[in-house]
């Protein structure tokens, strides 16, 4: 059994495989591959599948009518894509999901999920705590893009990567730019400026905060 199906299950997380092989766990499934560049889904395609990413690494964008492209996250494999709308009024995906290299994808149907969470009570609390958390991500998707100007995305990035006034940014600077919904020269330029106002400082992903009232008063 692929384990990827028990991603939810806060009990199998808990056993070896081979206890998994023998509770006979079954959750019925088909497996779609996707090449690297090939849409996966398109935003506002309907939801009637949780998608789960079992292999590759997908990016997921909001495009505006405008034709506004933001980058809203990198995902790696194993890990489900839009679960949160499966059981939404509205279930449409909110975003572009694009292979960024070969992947596989396991479909699951929404009544095989109700099935799962009716006799496995570790599947459901898994499925809950995961939504609670997604929702956690994306208010602080919001709370970034609520900033006023790169500075201050910025400096909201920082004091939420604040460890006793040290920083990693965890991301590229271009990653990080597709991630604010900016350019990338602008967000370095932010960055140097902001070192060269002694506010923090910075080389290779890594820094300081040297002046934090400052970093504040970057905020929108």
């Amino acid at each position: 059994m692929n384990q990827d199906l028990l991603f939810f299950c806060t009990i199998c997380r808990e056993k070896s495989l081979e206890e998994i092989e023998k509770i006979r766990c079954v959750i019925d499934h088909t497996v779609k591959t996707y090449k690297r560049g090939e849409l996966i889904a398109s935003q506002g395609d309907r939801i009637s599948s949780l998608y789960m990413l079992t292999k590759g690494k997908v990016k997921t964008e909001i495009i505006s009518k405008s034709g506004l492209t933001v980058s809203v996250e990198e995902i790696t494999a194993p890990y489900p894509l839009a679960a949160a709308f499966i059981f939404a009024d509205n279930n449409h995906f909110p975003v572009e999901v694009t292979a960024m290299e070969d992947c596989e994808v396991i479909l699951i149907s929404k009544s095989s999920i109700e099935k799962q969470m009716a006799k496995c009570p570790g599947f459901l609390r898994g499925f809950m705590a995961f939504i609670a958390n997604r929702v956690q991500f994306l208010s602080e998707r919001l709370k970034i893009f609520s900033q006023k100007g790169i500075k201050a995305k910025i400096a909201y990035y920082i004091l939420q990567h604040d460890k006793n006034g040290s920083f990693e940014l965890g991301r590229s600077i271009a990653s990080l730019a597709e991630y604010f919904g900016v350019e990338r020269p602008s967000l370095s330029r932010a960055i140097s400026e902001m070192a060269h106002d002694g506010i923090i400082e910075f080389e290779a992903g890594k820094g300081k905060i040297l002046k934090y009232n400052d970093l504040k008063e970057l905020l929108g």
